[in-house]
């Protein structure tokens, strides 16, 4: 048995001359919480569409749960909860009557995960899907998700119209109901500062390229900002080895690592002659906006 819940082998996708998705090798661990990050265009929803066997690779293969999506979406379906960036409900249909559709198609349907899903997130079961709230669909769609008790929920970008305060408490929630069993979470969000400490992995993609795959807990020792700040002025001919990023912004210059060697790395930095510095460790957000513009 493998150890992973979810994992690609050289996964690409192309539309027509545009390589979307290109030679994606991931490993997500079972029962880790497991984020897919890149900027907006990276290729992320087109991988999830990959995972879920609603597109056939155009080269390589990827693994959910054992079975291969592109062979058999079905099985796949059956033990995976999907939350959707875009929500497709039928829109005269009442929560209920959303609720009675989707049941029948699940063998693991859990009516009494449903009904407490439905009171924790506050949804008028009786209302018609059209009239619902942006905020409330996004709460319809992880409540179906996770109602049939799956083994893998896949999540991209799942708490679109909530408030922060609102967004929060739903993130909080799903884990509540999901990952204390053990199973895995894979998502797709750039609202990073809501599953800040929940993550265990991340991977970041660029124009459909894997850049980097590590644990959150080695992405925070490697990663930090120095500030060197020169009291006379920046010197003009000033070079910066090895940093991922480096701004200067008046009498400082900002350099980003994403493989700080402490003492190593100050020394290297001590050669330019700064009147002092400042070494700051960054959150998974700063290292997210860092590593988009870089």
């Amino acid at each position: 048995m493998s150890d992973y819940a979810i994992e690609t082998m050289g996964l690409s996708y192309s539309y027509g001359d545009l390589d979307a998705v290109d030679g994606l090798d991931l490993q997500v661990p079972i029962g880790s919480v497991f984020g897919l990050l890149g900027p907006n265009g990276a290729g992320k929803s087109t991988t999830i569409h990959m995972l879920m066997g609603l597109l056939t690779p155009t080269a390589g293969r990827a693994s959910v749960l054992g079975t291969d999506p592109a062979l058999d979406e079905v099985a796949v379906r059956q033990r995976v909860g999907f939350v959707a960036e875009q929500h497709g409900f039928f829109e005269k249909l009442s929560i209920r009557e959303t609720i009675a559709l989707v049941a029948p198609y699940h063998e693991r349907w859990n009516q009494q995960l449903c009904k407490e899903l439905i009171h924790e997130f506050e949804l008028p079961s009786d209302s018609q899907v059209r009239t619902l709230s942006k905020g409330m669909r996004a709460k319809l769609a992880p409540l179906l998700a996770l109602s049939h008790d799956p083994d893998l929920l896949i999540l991209d970008e799942p708490a679109g119209g909530l408030d922060p305060a609102a967004r929060r408490r739903f993130v909080e929630t799903i884990l509540r109901h999901f990952q204390a069993s053990g199973r895995t979470i894979f998502v797709s969000s750039h609202l990073l500062n809501d599953f800040a400490g929940l993550l265990d992995h991340v991977a970041f993609l660029r124009d459909g390229r894997l850049e980097l795959q590590t644990s959150v807990e080695d992405l925070h020792a490697r990663t930090r900002r120095v500030r060197l700040i020169f009291e006379d002025g920046v010197p003009a001919d000033i070079r910066i080895p090895d940093a991922l990023s480096v701004r200067i912004q008046g009498r400082e210059v900002v350099a980003v690592y994403d493989a700080f060697e402490g003492d190593e790395t100050l020394a290297a930095l001590a050669r330019l002659n700064p009147s002092h510095h400042l070494v700051e460790t960054l959150t998974l957000e700063d290292i997210f906006v860092e590593r988009v513009q870089a």
